[in-house]
């Protein structure tokens, strides 16, 4: 029986392998990987230039703006490369037109007003990138407030205080609480949901593919031959098996496809504003070292995958029990819908977790089978829930893995012979009883 059931694995991951649909994502989805992550170097190949320098000239006709403007637009935080190099004395727009020949070239002439303080008027050789745009604008209107305070004749002393941002000192009432922690949580909510995803998606690849092969058994009359030289249990446990081998073996293609692309980038980079962006990361992992994060997250690893696996098992043997009441994927897809949904209420809990901070509720829903492995992470980060809470939601979902194995194999043996799409419900409750 060992010997069959390893057969029918083999033959049935052999069979997802060798189609040409298989070879034809892969190949596909290899180019687009390596393409995505060199885009720069395919752009430069035909003439695109990532490392651009736009080249503002300032006709300053006001005597007193440029260099207030020139302070501001170098001290914006962006990885848009300004080149601020022209203050130019040209008062003719014709000769100031001459001067812009390309799309990186820009000119703003500054005017006095007396009801504005200042005009600009912003002469382009075509359309310009939006995030420029708006970095300029802004640049402009913090150049006017400085400008009319001055014109109040305030002191430097006081217009560098006005110009000071705030420091907001924070006090916690609870002396546990910590403003890196604070700051980790706003982090983690925006963070979260690209971890889950890849996961979601996961679930849904291996419901879907159980629900086809049995279905595809089923329609062909297969099953019939196959049912007749091995018992129901053993072709139960090589579908889900093969299925989820299936899913192993794609990730790890992806995984290898992404290596190949990091390694014909090689070292090279984008370099805009390098410093800046350097700076930022440090900043940032800063505070993730100061919350403690990287500890929690190190230490509960092990405990969120084994979650995120028995769930992946759970997932799987839900899906292959209804497949085997159906007989065509229209039958399936109806019967998945309540997987489905399960899903996306983790989904979307996980994406309103910081919502819920601290409500009982949502420390309920955590340990709710099937919506406990895409929740639990995003409350584990943001110390909603702790290690004692993923264990118990490890547990809670083994046990249903048990009762879906138990009483499950039950509605499989009934249904994987059934031929008919009426009445599915009765006949699942129908083969519980006996």
């Amino acid at each position: 029986m060992t010997n069959k059931f390893w057969f029918l694995v083999k033959q049935s991951l052999l069979k997802k392998i060798k189609t040409k649909t298989f070879i034809i994502v892969n190949i596909l989805m290899l180019i687009a990987l390596v393409a995505l992550m060199n885009v720069d170097k395919i752009v430069l190949l035909f003439g695109g230039n990532f490392n651009k320098t736009n080249n503002i000239m300032v006709v300053d006709n006001t005597g007193e703006t440029y260099d207030v403007f020139e302070n501001i637009i170098n001290n914006k935080d962006t990885i848009i490369d300004i080149g601020l190099k022209y203050k130019v004395k040209l008062t003719d727009e014709k000769d100031i037109k001459k001067k812009i020949k390309k799309d990186e070239d820009i000119a703003i002439i500054i005017n006095n007003d007396d009801d504005n303080i200042i005009n600009v008027k912003m002469i382009t050789y075509g359309y310009i990138d939006t995030s420029l745009y708006q970095l300029i604008n802004s640049s402009i209107n913090q150049t006017k407030q400085k400008l009319a305070i001055k014109k109040l004749n305030i002191s430097e002393e006081v217009l560098a205080k006005i110009s000071n941002s705030v420091e907001i000192d924070r006090e916690y009432i609870q002396k546990d609480k910590s403003a890196e922690e604070e700051y980790m949580k706003k982090m983690m909510s925006l963070i979260t949901p690209l971890m889950i995803f890849p996961f979601f998606m996961l679930i849904t690849l291996v419901i879907q593919m159980i629900g086809a092969e049995i279905n595809e058994e089923k329609s062909t009359r297969s099953m019939e031959i196959i049912i007749s030289n091995v018992s129901a249990e053993t072709h139960f446990f090589s579908k889900i098996l093969s299925a989820n081998l299936f899913v192993l073996l794609q990730c790890l293609l992806l995984g290898a496809y992404s290596l190949i692309g990091a390694l014909l980038r090689g070292g090279s980079s984008i370099d805009m504003n390098s410093i800046k962006s350097v700076g930022n990361v440090k900043e940032v992992s800063d505070v993730i070292d100061a919350s403690g994060m990287i500890n929690n997250l190190t230490s509960n690893i092990p405990i969120v995958f084994l979650l995120m696996f028995v769930t992946l098992i759970g997932y799987s043997l839900l899906a292959g029990i209804l497949a085997s009441m159906t007989t065509n994927m229209e039958d399936f897809q109806q019967l998945q819908t309540p997987m489905i949904v399960l899903l996306l209420i983790g989904f979307y809990l996980s994406l309103m977790s910081s919502l819920f901070d601290g409500s009982l509720f949502i420390r309920i829903v955590s340990y709710i089978p099937f919506v406990s492995a895409i929740l639990s992470p995003s409350l584990l980060l943001s110390g909603v829930i702790g290690l004692k809470d993923i264990i118990l939601s490890t547990l809670l979902m083994i046990l249903v893995i048990y009762l879906l194995i138990k009483y499950g194999l039950k509605i499989y043996k009934q249904g994987i012979l059934n031929y008919s799409s009426n009445k599915l419900w009765e006949k699942m409750l129908k083969a519980l009883k006996q």
